[in-house]
């Protein structure tokens, strides 16, 4: 059953993780943020960076898999369990864009009290929903020192659904008439999301039509929420990211596949440059992989039931940029 990207688990396991990692706790008001940090050796003084979300319920285990690229570069690791995940408390269904914008910001606080991190330098990494959450952490923090973001942000949340949808109907070859009714109700489910409004007509059209070819892919009656929790998902109706993208002038890495259906890769990298030219930020590096799909990895071989392998050069770009960062200090 397909999830909506603002729903979506991205897990990407790469390789496994450098030093052995430290358990460490902090907070955000009354959520408990559980994480482990991972070090680069006989280093002092270092930079760090703060691992950002995607959707869904993640742990720190998913983050890990990529310590060893950073710590290479002489860059320490902070990666936490998502509230409501793991060991942190707090539910990430109940909560906001801000409510996740502020647990990073709380995490980017306790890393630079750590012992050995420079607290001006420590940055932001982060995959698919963790593209809108970056630039509103730099908004109120200009302090961040650099952001990395793989197949996320520039488009709206809404643009990037309604792609997603779209690219899901047409790959299984729904007939026009469905895909018109599917995005009929889909405009509904969106007013309610972004207004409140419209909740009893919207359920008693997803029950019209629960039997239709295109709810396999389009599941409303399980991601609609109730009334009390509408105003904590209003973002995904609602946010455009551009005004947060404005005030970046850290040195930024975009990453994307362009064979993403989950994320409109032209639409995300046009905004992503209108929003950091608003910013006078020439300070960035875009890289886009063939045929790479939002999680940066190319098409399984015929009969392979597995993931495809990551696209060639992937993490070997992040290497060289942050090792391009850290050559300056």
């Amino acid at each position: 059953m397909r999830l909506p990207i603002f729903l979506l688990l991205i897990s990407l396991t790469v390789c496994a993780h450098g030093g052995a990692p430290e358990a460490v706790t902090f907070t955000n008001g009354e959520i408990s943020l559980s994480g482990a940090l991972v070090r680069p050796d006989h280093q002092t003084n270092h930079p760090g960076v703060v691992f950002v979300h995607g959707s869904g319920p993640h742990t720190r285990e998913g983050a890990l898999t990529y310590a060893k690229t950073f710590t290479d570069a002489g860059i320490g690791v902070l990666a936490f369990d998502k509230r409501g995940s793991g060991e942190s408390t707090g539910s990430w269904t109940e909560a906001s864009l801000q409510d996740l914008k502020s647990d990073v910001a709380a995490a980017v606080a306790f890393l630079r009290t750590r012992p050995g991190f420079d607290p001006e330098r420590i940055g932001l990494w982060g995959v698919s929903q963790a593209g809108w959450i970056i630039p509103l952490v730099i908004a109120e923090d200009p302090k961040i020192a650099f952001a990395i973001v793989v197949s996320g942000g520039g488009a709206s949340p809404l643009q990037s659904e309604l792609y997603s949808y779209d690219q899901a109907f047409r790959a299984a070859g729904l007939a026009p008439e469905f895909s018109a009714e599917a995005f009929a109700v889909l405009g509904k489910y969106f007013r309610f999301l972004g207004t409140g409004e419209g909740r009893h007509e919207l359920l008693d059209r997803i029950d019209q039509t629960q039997h239709q070819p295109w709810t396999r892919h389009a599941n409303l009656a399980r991601i609609t929420p109730s009334e009390e929790f509408q105003p904590q998902w209003a973002w995904v109706a609602t946010f455009d990211p551009l005004l947060s993208i404005a005030t970046m002038n850290c040195p930024v890495l975009l990453i994307f596949g362009d064979a993403d259906r989950q994320q409109p890769t032209t639409l995300a990298l046009e905004r992503w440059r209108q929003g950091l030219a608003l910013a006078g930020n020439a300070n960035v590096t875009v890289r886009v992989f063939a045929g790479a799909d939002h999680g940066i990895r190319l098409p399984a071989a015929s009969g392979d039931h597995h993931r495809g392998p990551l696209a060639s050069g992937y993490l070997q770009t992040i290497s060289e940029w942050l090792g391009s960062l850290t050559s300056d200090h």
